[in-house]
C-alpha cells in the first residue's frame, strides 16, 4: 500500500513540473511575440504621423500656389497702373466690374475730388460710396446723377482691387481723389467712375 502511495505521488509531481514546463514555454513564447506586435504598431503609428506631414506639406504647397497665383494677379494689375505716370490703365479698363455689360465707357480714366457722402459695400463685394465733387469736377455728372443720387458721384471698387496698394478704402466725411473709367451705368441712368483703381484719402 506504502509503495503504491508513493508512486501516486511521485506521478503528482511529474505531472505538475510537465505543467510548469508548458506554463514557461508559452511565457517564453508571449514575451517574443509582444515586442513584435509593439514594434508593428509603433511601425504604423510612424507611418500614420509621415502620412499626416506629408499631406500637410502638400496642402502647404497647395496653399503657397493660389496666394502666390494671387499675388502675381495683383502684382500685373499694380504695375499696369504704376507704367503710367498719369494714373491710368493701359487697357481693359472694365476689368473686376461685375456688369461690364452694364456699363457705357465715357473716358477710360477720369480724375475727380471731392467729399464721401455714403459708404456701402454691395452683395458682388464692391466697395461703393457717393462723392460730393469739388466744383471744378461737376461736369462729370449727368440729369440722373441730380435725381437720384443727390448730386453725387457714383464711385465703386471692385473686389480685385481692395487690397491694392493704390488703394485706400474710405469713410464717410473723408474728402478723396480718385482715378478711374468714367462710365454711365445704361440701366440706372447716372454716371459713376467704375471700377476706380486708385484711391487717395487727402
Amino acid at each position: 500500500m506504502q509503495k503504491y502511495i508513493h508512486l501516486i505521488y511521485f506521478m503528482l509531481v511529474i505531472s505538475i513540473i510537465g505543467s510548469l514546463t508548458t506554463f514557461t514555454t508559452s511565457m517564453g513564447v508571449l514575451s517574443l511575440v509582444y515586442p513584435v506586435l509593439a514594434e508593428e504598431k509603433q511601425v504604423e503609428k510612424s507611418q500614420d504621423m509621415n502620412n499626416i506631414v506629408l499631406k500637410d506639406k502638400r496642402e502647404l504647397h497647395i496653399d503657397n500656389d493660389k496666394v502666390n497665383v494671387e499675388f502675381a494677379k495683383k502684382d500685373k494689375s499694380d504695375s499696369d497702373l504704376a507704367n503710367n505716370n498719369n494714373n491710368c490703365k493701359s487697357n481693359k479698363v472694365l476689368k473686376g466690374a461685375s456688369n461690364k455689360k452694364d456699363l457705357k465707357i465715357l473716358s477710360e480714366c477720369e480724375n475727380a475730388v471731392g467729399k464721401v457722402k455714403h459708404v456701402q459695400e454691395m452683395p458682388d463685394g464692391d466697395y461703393k460710396f457717393l462723392l460730393k465733387l469739388d466744383k471744378e469736377y461737376k461736369s462729370l455728372l449727368n440729369q440722373d446723377n441730380k435725381k437720384k443720387t443727390g448730386g453725387n458721384l457714383v464711385v465703386e471698387i471692385v473686389p480685385k482691387d481692395q487690397d491694392s496698394k493704390y488703394i485706400e478704402l474710405p469713410d464717410k466725411g473723408d474728402k478723396v481723389e480718385v482715378w478711374g473709367a468714367w462710365v454711365i451705368d445704361k440701366p440706372k441712368g447716372w454716371n459713376e467712375i467704375h471700377p476706380a483703381w486708385k484711391v487717395i484719402v487727402t
